[in-house]
């Protein structure tokens, strides 16, 4: 089994191959609208959470949430439901953006272009991939958020 820097470096230069290749001026689109939709979908799956942390704790405020001198507890517990969700959102944000896209003809057939004689690197592939990943991160964060929304009883 290799070691952990050799399957980083063996990573990374598949990634800068990868890069190498994708040439096409649509990547420029792809990755405004992969980076938003991953900020849009983080920020829904807070409010989510806060929503549930509202339900619990009526008298918090989002306006009050990481006030200047927060205790270490609460900022922990703050950070935690914050960012709980963020991988998981980093995944089907990608995956959202991969799919606008795809949506527009000529941008799918530059990218289907690009992927032609690569393993893995179609559209179906990693949309897969990025599932898988979804699937592993997203409910364990969001049980981390939520669980940190349910002990934040205070602000302060």
């Amino acid at each position: 089994m290799p070691a952990l820097p050799d399957k980083l470096t063996a990573y990374y230069r598949t990634a800068r191959l990868r890069a190498r290749r994708r040439k096409s001026a649509w990547n420029v689109l792809l990755l405004p609208i992969c980076f938003g939709a991953w900020v849009g979908i983080w920020y829904a799956l807070f409010r989510f959470v806060w929503a549930f942390h509202a339900a619990i704790y009526p008298d918090h405020r989002l306006a009050d949430f990481w006030p200047r001198g927060v205790s270490l507890g609460s900022f922990a517990l703050s950070f935690l439901m914050m960012f709980g969700p963020m991988l998981g959102a980093m995944a089907l944000g990608f995956i959202s953006g991969n799919c606008l896209v795809r949506l527009i003809r000529p941008a799918r057939r530059a990218f289907d272009a690009e992927a032609r004689g690569y393993a893995s690197a179609n559209f179906f592939d990693t949309t897969r991939d990025l599932f898988k990943v979804c699937v592993w991160v997203l409910p364990p964060g969001l049980a981390i958020s939520l669980t940190a929304a349910f002990f934040l009883s205070s602000l302060r």
